[in-house]
């Protein structure tokens, strides 16, 4: 893998919008809003960190050269934020590896607080675990 296969800003905008769309197809309203968030109760949407990738991005990251923010859906469940990762598990993971405590994420959110999210149905089925304890695959 090379630092050409890792994500760039204007991919990641174009994600977000994307997904917007998918939502705005179903009617549902969601906006989003570029803001720093917590590391360590981010929930996975995927099951495994890449082995092959991870390193990659780990060094691009301590280099500073990598900092994409990651895109995040945030809901209000039983009065708790909870925020998960749709795209950046890896950049996640080597962020915490390296001792921070936030990063940049493109949140996805509904003024109504929640919304019908097939990601939060992905979490449910890994186990809701949080980035920072998924398995190496």
């Amino acid at each position: 893998m090379r630092r050409e296969d890792l994500v760039t800003h204007d991919a990641q905008i174009a994600r977000v919008h994307e997904i917007m769309a998918v939502y705005e197809s179903m009617g549902i309203a969601v906006q989003y809003s570029l803001r720093g968030v917590p590391l360590h109760d981010l929930i996975a949407t995927q099951d495994a960190i890449e082995r092959e990738k991870y390193p990659l991005v780990l060094q691009h990251v301590r280099d500073g050269d990598l900092n994409v923010p990651i895109i995040v859906e945030e809901h209000f469940i039983d009065d708790a934020e909870v925020r998960y990762v749709l795209d950046g598990h890896c950049r996640t993971r080597a962020m915490i590896e390296l001792g921070h405590s936030r990063i940049e994420a493109y949140v996805l959110f509904s003024p109504a607080g929640t919304f019908n999210s097939n990601f939060i149905a992905v979490a449910r089925k890994y186990g809701n675990i949080r980035v920072k304890d998924l398995k190496m695959v």
